[in-house]
């Protein structure tokens, strides 16, 4: 029974992998083609500071999901999870292509030659398009849940003040604003309200 169940998980994180990078990348092609895509922010959302050390929990955003996988102790709560991560991207890609956004402020000048070269990775990986709702956020909550829920020792709630930073981190490192921020909260929880935990 657990080498079956170890099967499924291999089996939906190559498959959720797949599936996210098709429709996230496919959102962010279709947006390229897109003139004068907008961008949404407050005033005071200028005077947000630009901090690279967040690059750290920011750059996590995909294991921090996947090993959400395999720590879950039953397949009902194992397809549980893979409903509402498929769900909540569906739902955020189409957002992206109907209500195509981006960022607006320019990154500041980075000299730290480690922070640098994490920029210039989430240069090959991410883009100023697919803004609100952040996927980054939705995901950061829903791992975060997982781990509160599966993990019995204290370390739970390190991993969930992690996944709180990932989600936040979208600020700091100038990839979000903050309407995607809100955005990607309401997503996960209308995600939990229209899948349950039963």
């Amino acid at each position: 029974m657990k080498k079956k169940l170890l099967k499924l998980k291999i089996k939906y994180a190559v498959f959720i992998s797949i599936f996210f990078v098709i429709l996230y990348k496919g959102a962010e092609f279709y947006t390229y083609t897109v003139d004068n895509v907008p961008s949404y922010f407050m005033e005071w959302e200028r005077s947000i500071p630009f901090l690279p050390i967040f690059m750290l929990p920011y750059m996590t955003s995909a294991p921090f999901f996947l090993v959400t996988l395999f720590i879950v102790k039953n397949e009902k709560d194992l397809k549980l999870l893979m409903k509402r991560a498929i769900f909540l991207t569906v739902v955020s890609v189409s957002i992206f292509i109907i209500f195509p956004m981006k960022f607006y402020f320019p990154k500041p000048e980075i000299n730290n030659s480690i922070f640098k070269f994490l920029f210039n990775v989430l240069g090959q990986l991410d883009s100023n398009f697919n803004q609100c709702p952040s996927l980054h956020v939705s995901f950061a909550f829903l791992s975060a849940t997982v781990y509160y829920k599966e993990i019995n020792s204290k370390i739970k709630y390190l991993l969930c003040m992690w996944g709180f930073l990932l989600a936040i981190s979208i600020l700091f490192v100038y990839q979000h604003h903050f309407i995607d921020f809100v955005g990607g909260t309401l997503i996960f929880i209308i995600t939990c309200l229209i899948f349950p935990k039963k």
